[in-house]
């Protein structure tokens, strides 16, 4: 039996169904060390809300939780390191580590940790080549980046751009498993479906007229996000109908600017806040389309939760996710980048022919089947079967 060992900063609700599933296998041994349980404060940074999760995050696996001698930061380099994790490296004798990316001060002392001691080291992040950078900065990390990229032992890649990105800095794709992006698709096909029942209710309290077309955006309100193009599509469409609202799902530094353009231009656009895991179906179950206009957008997991809940998405260029799982004109659509006018035009499409939609989120629901937990598990148990020690 193999021991596998996984380093993460802190907690997810997208790895914790992942480690529960390997756990309860018994042909392997996984333990994760996690290098702080972020506050309230801490986790809601970006989002412009402190919260917790409200799904189980730490039941149904082994894991430990180490000594944080960073600031806390859940987004700075120094936020998170975990001196101890080199002893843990050399002492428990672990037949791989996985880690999930180097952002942080401890997953680099867990890298540098494990090629100390040769212990095989796998990597699980969502890096593309799509964040835009000054040509200095991309020939500065392509020089560097090529030296340490390619030292790893296997590539555990959540779909192509990611593909992509490591074999630029000189990965082997020998060596490259897919372990690909993806949610507990049930959990949200289930509890969007149990949600039906109480949209009429939904719409009306969110001030949506009976017969809108309901346009979703669901993230921080942070620049990246581009929560403002989505406001501006809404502006545009008016220009030509009035029979499409905008639900703003998320919290953070630009709702208030939003809001203001949303109220100043009286436009049909609600603002729902934070919501939390177990709230999310909800919104799910009461939309029609998904959009992500993100400028920065590894992957975008909400667009896997939104096609497991039976909606298609509307993407920008810049969204990771895009290549694998929209497929224009069957799941969705993607739009250029900053282009409003473009997306305006796809969101009034699915206005004029209220067949497109539902067409389309039963096609996004079966696409997203191979991006799924079961997958994932697959794809790690393949992982370690060839590259652990």
């Amino acid at each position: 039996m193999k021991r596998i060992a996984f380093m993460m900063t802190h907690p997810t609700q997208y790895h914790s169904p992942w480690f529960r599933a390997l756990a309860a296998r018994n042909d392997i041994d996984i333990h994760v060390y996690y290098g702080m349980t972020p506050s309230a404060e801490q986790q809601g940074a970006g989002f412009g809300v402190g919260f917790e999760w409200d799904v189980p995050l730490l039941e149904g696996y082994p894991y430990t939780v180490l000594e944080n001698r960073g600031s806390g930061s859940l987004i700075d380099f120094g936020g998170v390191d975990t001196p101890e994790i080199n002893r843990i490296v050399t002492s428990e004798k672990f037949d791989a580590w996985v880690i999930n990316g180097w952002r942080t001060r401890a997953e680099w002392r867990t890298i540098e940790a494990c090629w100390d001691a040769k212990v095989p080291m796998f990597i699980r992040g969502d890096s593309t080549l799509l964040t835009p950078r000054s040509m200095a900065k991309r020939t500065v990390k392509w020089i560097l980046y090529r030296r340490w990229v390619p030292r790893f032992s296997c590539y555990l890649t959540v779909g192509t751009l990611n593909e992509q990105y490591y074999e630029h800095y000189g990965a082997d794709r020998q060596r490259f498993v897919p372990v690909l992006h993806f949610v507990d698709n049930d959990w949200f096909a289930e509890r969007a479906a149990a949600e039906k029942p109480s949209v009429a209710g939904q719409r009306r309290a969110w001030g949506i007229r009976e017969g809108a077309l309901v346009l979703l955006f669901a993230g921080k309100f942070t620049n990246d996000k581009q929560p403002m193009d989505a406001v501006r599509a809404i502006e545009k469409i008016r220009e030509w109908r009035d029979d499409v609202h905008l639900v703003m799902v998320g919290d953070g530094p630009l709702r208030a600017e939003c809001e203001r353009v949303a109220k100043s231009a009286n436009l049909r656009v609600t603002f729902a806040g934070f919501m939390n895991q177990a709230g999310m179906p909800r919104a799910y179950a009461s939309a029609d389309v998904l959009v992500v206009p993100s400028i920065s957008e590894t992957w975008g997991l909400v667009v896997n939760e939104a096609m497991a809940s039976g909606i298609p998405a509307l993407v920008s260029t810049r969204v990771g996710c895009g290549p694998d799982l929209v497929l224009s004109g069957q799941t969705g659509a993607i739009f250029p980048s900053g282009d409003i006018d473009a997306l305006a035009r796809q969101v009034s499409t699915y206005a004029t022919d209220r067949t497109i939609a539902p067409r389309q989120g039963e096609a996004a629901r079966e696409r997203i089947q191979k991006y799924s937990l079961e997958s994932a598990v697959d794809g790690t148990m393949t992982a370690v079967e060839k590259f652990a020690s």
